[in-house]
């Protein structure tokens, strides 16, 4: 059975296709200004959601490397990748 992070990227990448065929089509400025920036904020979002993927590590220590609390905690285990 396939998680439900495997669904929401599929379902990402199919509005993005969807959203790529039907912008050539559209003439009208408003509605085309609109389907521009979805496209352009689900691109975003799927980016973002690589990159928490790809660099784990990287973007836990530079979220909790400004929260003072936590620089006390050390970790005794195995790094986490």
């Amino acid at each position: 059975m396939a998680s439900i992070d495997s669904y929401l990227h599929i379902i990402g990448i199919e509005l993005l296709l969807i959203l790529a065929i039907v912008l050539p089509l559209i003439d009208r400025p408003a509605p085309k200004r609109v389907l521009s920036k979805l496209f352009l904020s689900v691109l975003g979002f799927m980016l973002a959601h690589f990159a928490t993927h790809a660099l784990p590590n990287k973007v836990a220590s530079f979220i909790y490397s400004s929260h003072p609390a936590y620089h006390s905690i050390k970790s005794t285990g195995p790094k986490r990748t």
